[in-house]
């Protein structure tokens, strides 16, 4: 079974961004992210990391692209990419976010579902 993420909107500062994760269950992969700066956020019950696009994005390139078994949650798509559209700072960036996730679906196997979402 996947553990399953989704990218929500951070309210600290107005580019700030948090990757949330749960259903974790390869104590390697627990150990690879904490060791990538995620917390576990006990009232979430879940693995989180927040920070600016750039920050986000590298979490996207080395965990939900780099490591197996990982899936966006179906219900959480459109929110995920809105997110990461929202808060870019700059039309290059919002482009280098698009590429990333059009990059994670496809490797989660997803691209399909986020059908037009992706712009």
């Amino acid at each position: 079974m996947p553990a399953f993420v989704r990218i929500r909107p951070e309210l600290i500062t107005e580019h700030r961004m948090r990757v949330e994760m749960w259903d974790l269950e390869d104590e390697d992969i627990e150990n690879t992210i904490r060791m990538k700066g995620w917390a576990w956020v006990l009232a979430r019950h879940s693995w989180v990391y927040a920070g600016e696009p750039d920050f986000i994005y590298r979490q996207i390139r080395e965990v939900i692209i780099g490591l197996p078994d990982m899936a966006f949650d179906p219900k959480s798509i459109e929110e995920s990419i809105k997110t990461v559209e929202e808060k870019a700072r700059t039309p290059e960036e919002r482009e280098e976010g698009r590429a990333l996730l059009r990059q994670a679906l496809e490797k989660t196997g997803q691209l399909e579902e986020a059908g037009g979402f992706l712009g």
